[in-house]
């Protein structure tokens, strides 16, 4: 992940009050900005000593406020993430159970996680992923942006047909597959900043003055 990937997501993505899906309003407003669960680098630390500190904590984040119990996480970071969320259950009194797809996951699957280094890797392990989750729920593509590989991958994964919603969040993409629904992609930020959001402001009043 470069500076200037993050830049460029930085100067297109907007915050809660520039989105207009109902669906995906409602969504980060209880995944990303509610004040409830926050992971601190401290538990950070003692859960994980491989998956970095902004993704890691995200990803908590979204687990703990949307009450996401029945996951699957598929790909190169499998074993740490699965360990990670482990730890973090147990330390949160979080219910969590991590299911294989080698059994019907009963309900289907409330968060897949899924990560890996291009396509190659990461769509054959996301047709794996889209029969077992359930109704309304999402799957999260991880490191999105940690190189042109990944960003085609999930571009990709945009375009399918199966998808009606995609956020991209930096450090994790969002897919959801909702029926009747137009397809729409966001690019969020998952955190909160009164700088940014003045400077990202500006920049959308110069816009409407041009």
């Amino acid at each position: 992940m470069s500076k200037q990937s993050y830049i460029n997501f930085l100067w297109n993505s907007s915050n809660l009050h520039g989105v207009h899906s109902p669906f995906v309003f409602g969504y980060i407003s209880k995944a990303f900005y509610a004040k409830a669960a926050r992971l601190t680098k401290r538990e950070h630390n003692a859960a994980t000593g491989t998956v970095k500190y902004q993704p890691a904590e995200l990803l908590y984040r979204i687990i703990s406020n949307t009450k996401s119990s029945k996951l699957f996480i598929l790909g190169e970071e499998a074993v740490e993430i699965t360990e990670m969320l482990r730890k973090l259950g147990e330390a949160n009194s979080l219910q969590l159970w991590f299911f294989s797809l080698l059994a019907p996951i009963p309900g289907g699957a409330d968060l897949a996680y899924i990560s890996g280094k291009d396509k190659e890797e990461i769509l054959p392990l996301f047709e794996q992923a889209v029969p077992n989750m359930g109704k309304n729920k999402v799957c999260i593509i991880g490191n999105i942006h940690s190189s042109a590989a990944t960003e085609k991958a999930w571009s990709t994964i945009k375009n399918d047909p199966r998808v009606t919603v995609t956020i991209d969040a930096y450090y994790m993409g969002l897919v959801f597959f909702r029926h009747g629904q137009a397809k729409q992609h966001f690019v969020i930020r998952a955190t909160t900043s009164w700088l940014t959001d003045v400077v990202l402001g500006f920049r959308n009043l110069w816009g409407l003055l041009g």
